[in-house]
């Protein structure tokens, strides 16, 4: 997936259906290196300890155009000159992310879901965001929510990763390969 080329009104309309105020501007992407992919949050506490500035947490969208459109709970590195920068490496480099400010959620160490949105009327669509809902939950039931890194899936758990592998096998098929295998 990718951030959304332009932010159109089907992309505002999901931007506020979680925060209401959504004004949602894209930041660059400058990767800190020797850093883990895809693990923003120490990685800008880090930045913060040794630079300044200041955490700002919310959410990086990513689209399959004409699929679905996912937020994913995410912080940012807001510099000591009020410029805002996304400093944590992703799986595949890109060169800016669409991000929404969100001033009423926190990260307190716990796994945040995904928020995802059907963009077209498939079946196979809707049992992708609900696959990758229940894979969430398996991954974060008790105190697994605090665990980073691998977990081990439970046997519930490896049906369902086998079911959206399916799942994503058949939407690219229909739909090309947009969605990058590192999904979430």
């Amino acid at each position: 997936m990718r951030p959304p080329k332009l932010i159109k009104p089907y992309v505002l309309r999901f931007c506020r259906s979680f925060v209401a105020d959504a004004s949602p501007a894209y930041v660059q992407c400058l990767p800190e290196s020797g850093v883990p992919a895809n693990e923003c949050f120490p990685i800008v506490e880090q930045k913060i300890a040794t630079a300044g500035g200041q955490r700002v947490f919310g959410w990086a969208i990513w689209e399959w155009p004409k699929v679905f459109i996912e937020a994913e709970f995410h912080a940012v590195w807001k510099q000591p000159d009020g410029s805002v920068l996304d400093i944590a490496p992703k799986a595949l480099p890109i060169p800016r992310v669409l991000f929404v400010p969100d001033s009423q959620r926190v990260y307190r160490g716990r796994q945040i879901d995904n928020i995802r949105q059907p963009l077209c009327n498939d079946k196979a669509v809707k049992r992708l965001c609900e696959l990758s809902a229940l894979i969430f939950k398996e991954l974060n039931l008790g105190q697994l929510a605090t665990v980073h890194g691998e977990v081990v899936p439970s046997d519930r758990c490896t049906r369902y990763l086998v079911e959206k592998e399916r799942v994503l096998h058949t939407l690219r098929g229909r739909y090309g390969t947009n969605y990058p295998e590192h999904s979430n």
